[in-house]
């Protein structure tokens, strides 16, 4: 019996430790859950110290946190470490899931329906006063397909410089921050911040809560996210921002210099701060077990409806689920990642298995080590052999430069869209292949389905960060030309080949702004001279009034240098208040233009005037208007 029972007893020791690591669960790249913590120590001792001061991250499988982990300081003066439970990170864009979440508990309580005009949503009063061109839905929001372009005003502060008694509301913020509609909606993308601040203020007034206080009740609060905020409950709370990391941003030199935080009046798209820990527990809610509900919503069919694709049209508007991006991955993945200028997140979970991975850095370009995070253990599929399929179109035919439909029209910083945003060159390597350069990196695509293309190589780190949300791109022809492609549910782009008379329009405008600005800074020095060169009393009266023309061009080019020299140090806190001042100088110079120029075609008429003197009187007033028109086609006349 002894014999028996000993012989038992070794067969169960033998057996246990033999099945326990055959069933030790792994990453979506197969990394056992017991080397997570020897794989990410290799990568921060390699890696860390050339893209952030501090990093948190917490890793989650099949409903439990199976790993967190912070690395370097959240303070380096102080020499705080980073704690993934009290740390508390700038989400940034993250937030952004935390709205698309709101907007689908509406739905499922019947309050929303998205596919519904708009306007049915709105307060009456905001819908007047918006005042949009071409109807939306909730969808369009969702999808960042509304057709909104860029308007960089407005929409960041400083947070130490804003007083209490300066804050605005969230409806206030939209309306001084509404970009024009560029593009019609469900046609295309671009990404818009302002779209999704604009959905959180629909749940706002469908709700009767404020949006902040909407997200604490409804998503914080039943996940146990204490140590989660956003801005309207952190701004002020000093006990909260005590256990905020410090923002930082490279320096050139191989080191970081501490970066000020945020205050976002559009608050919704971006001013969540919390901790990996809390964020960690949003993920988990998300991957409830098969068949069971999530507890942010009543029915399981609501979040498999929120984590499908929601796109309209699948032949422009792919990769989004219901504001999720899909991520390139060796299994389906969705998530979205954030940044600051001092933080860079990034969120992704794999439903499927169960899986998901918070990364938060206290650093802008923290990106590019996130990314090799997210390499480790969800993988990419650019190695994959895609299968060869016949009969595909040329890709040269898809070949030109390409401008993102996330840029700026109608205000003044629409002539700096090809030096702020660039434009995107794409090239055949072969009749199947395609590189698309983005500036700061080279993404090498292969035709998988016609004007299909998939990522297959990336040069840079910069160009991995792009493919991972634009790992495949969509071409929309006509006729046999491309007239736009789709960046995978992120953005669209159109065709960027501007007509020979719009080139050279454009090219003069920009060259008689330049030689404007340094004709009338020198014409001071000529005003003097000739003011004391008195040529007579008849004259007298009508060079005085030329004089009077040259003053208002140079007060016109002392303008326009200084709202340049305000653009440039403003960026990205630049505001309306700032601008409208150098608007109404404009529009003042330009009626003493007018006025000056009426008067001395009168005194033109009447007196006998010197053949040198008309030509420089004529030359003049032609030269300032030019400069006035290139202006008013600049659109420094409107913000």
């Amino acid at each position: 019996m002894k014999k028996l029972l000993s012989f038992t007893l070794m067969l169960i020791f033998l057996i246990v430790p033999i099945s326990a690591y055959a069933v030790e669960a792994t990453t979506p790249t197969g990394i056992p859950l017991s080397q997570i913590e020897s794989r990410i120590n290799e990568l921060v001792e390699t890696y860390m110290r050339d893209f952030t001061t501090g990093l948190a991250i917490a890793v989650v499988k099949d409903g439990e946190i199976v790993f967190s982990q912070g690395y370097g300081y959240a303070d380096i003066e102080r020499q705080i470490p980073i704690n993934p439970a009290t740390t508390v990170f700038e989400l940034a864009s993250t937030n952004k899931l935390f709205v698309f979440t709101s907007i689908m508990q509406l739905v499922e309580q019947g309050l929303l329906d998205l596919d519904n005009d708009i306007h049915v949503y709105l307060p009456e009063d905001s819908s007047q006063q918006f005042n949009f061109e071409k109807t939306f839905t909730m969808r369009d929001l969702l999808n960042h397909s509304a057709g909104f372009g860029e308007f960089d005003f407005n929409v960041r502060r400083i947070a130490e410089a804003v007083e209490s008694d300066s804050r605005i509301t969230l409806r206030e913020a939209l309306l001084a921050s509404q970009p024009p509609q560029i593009f019609e909606p469900s046609t295309a993308t671009s990404y818009s911040n302002f779209g999704i601040a604009l959905a959180a203020y629909i749940v706002s007034h469908v709700s009767g809560l404020e949006y902040a206080e909407f997200e604490r009740v409804n998503i914080l609060n039943p996940l146990g996210m204490t140590n989660t905020r956003n801005q309207p409950h952190w701004f002020g709370d000093n006990l909260f921002l005590q256990n905020k990391a410090r923002g930082h941003q490279p320096n050139g030199r191989g080191g970081f210099n501490e970066f000020p935080w945020y205050y976002l009046p559009m608050y919704p798209a971006g001013a969540l701060n919390g901790t990996a820990i809390d964020i960690a527990q949003f993920a988990i809610a998300l991957m409830p077990p098969q068949g069971e509900p999530s507890p942010l919503f009543s029915n399981r069919d609501t979040l498999d409806l929120m984590l499908s694709p929601s796109y309209s049209d699948p032949r422009i508007l792919r990769g989004t689920h219901h504001g999720f991006r899909t991520y390139d991955a060796v299994v389906p993945a969705l998530g979205h990642a954030g940044g600051t200028s001092g933080f860079n997140t990034d969120f992704v979970i794999v439903p499927s298995e169960r899986f998901g991975i918070i990364v938060l850095t206290n650093t802008a370009g923290g990106i590019t080590f996130i990314e090799k995070i997210l390499d480790l253990f969800i993988g990419n599929s650019r190695n994959t052999a895609f299968p060869t399929t016949e009969n595909l179109p040329n890709a040269s035919s898809v070949t030109g430069a390409y401008m993102l439909l996330q840029r700026y029209e109608g205000n003044m910083m629409e002539m700096l869209n090809d030096v702020l945003l660039g434009t995107m060159q794409v090239n055949a390597i072969d009749e199947n292949t395609i590189t698309l350069n983005m500036g700061n990196g080279i993404v090498t695509y292969r035709q998988v389905e016609p004007y299909v293309f998939r990522a297959i190589d990336a040069d840079t780190p910069a160009a991995n960060v792009f493919a991972r949300t634009r790992y495949k791109i969509y071409f929309t022809m006509e006729n046999g030309q491309p007239v736009g492609v789709s960046l995978r549910g992120t953005n669209s782009a159109t065709v960027h080949a501007p007509s020979m008379f719009e080139s050279v329009i454009s090219v003069g405008s920009l060259l008689v702004m330049l030689v404007g600005v340094i004709f009338f800074m020198i014409m001071p020095i000529i005003v003097g001279v000739k003011f004391f060169r008195k040529r007579g009393k008849d004259f007298a009266y009508f060079s005085l009034l030329i004089n009077g023309v040259m003053t208002c061009g140079v007060l016109f080019a002392i303008n326009l240098i200084m709202l340049m020299l305000r653009l440039g140090a403003g960026i990205p806190f630049i505001e309306t208040a700032t601008i409208t001042p150098h608007i109404w100088i404009n529009y003042i110079l330009l009626v003493f233009f007018v006025v000056l120029f009426i008067v001395s075609l009168v005194f033109f008429k009447k007196q006998n005037i010197a053949t040198n003197c008309k030509i420089f009187y004529f030359s003049t007033v032609a030269f300032l208007a030019l400069f006035v028109l290139s202006l008013w086609g600049g659109n420094f006349f409107v913000i």
